[in-house]
């Protein structure tokens, strides 16, 4: 079975959107350009992020998002899992389009559904320089916040366990 980052291509019904594809594609030679000058395009997802799994496919959580009020984001770091996969997407919700603090959520596929990962951090549009510093990145608010809204808008997720593959939802 053929395979991509993503997963087997069998496992993938849902099209990356045109926003993921093209950041795919950008990212990685910006990256190249600015590392050696002590920037990035690209980082690691940190494991300590994770919301856990939404058991639907990808358009599925994507409409899920922009019902909670998320949007699409363009500008910020392609983020690839410790197993190698790329996000599947890039989503901040906002109180305001000036917003001091942002929720950022990373998308990525698996075969059983969408691992959501999140954290909060200053809006780069307020504040671009604490932003790409990551000046103020907040994990736990910012999980606890996803999962917050994902229960209280009835989506169920399921945290799953390292050591033995199951999970609670």
């Amino acid at each position: 079975m053929a395979t991509t980052t993503d997963g087997p291509v069998s496992d993938r019904p849902d099209a990356i959107d045109l926003t993921t594809r093209v950041r795919r594609r950008l990212l990685p030679a910006l990256h190249r350009v600015k590392e050696p000058l002590g920037g990035y395009a690209i980082c690691r997802q940190h494991p300590a992020e994770y919301v856990g799994t939404v058991r639907r496919g990808l358009d599925a959580v994507r409409s899920t998002l922009e019902e909670l009020g998320f949007e699409r984001e363009p500008i910020a770091s392609l983020k690839v899992h410790d197993d190698g996969r790329l996000s599947a997407g890039s989503w901040v919700r906002r109180k305001s389009t000036l917003a001091r603090w942002q929720l950022h959520v990373a998308l990525f596929r698996t075969s059983g559904g969408v691992e959501v990962f999140a954290h909060r951090e200053y809006s780069w549009l307020r504040h671009p320089y604490k932003h790409y510093t990551q000046a103020g990145w907040d994990i736990a608010n910012g999980v606890e916040r996803m999962r917050s809204l994902l229960s209280d808008h009835g989506v169920p997720f399921w945290i799953e366990r390292a050591s033995d593959g199951t999970g609670e939802p």
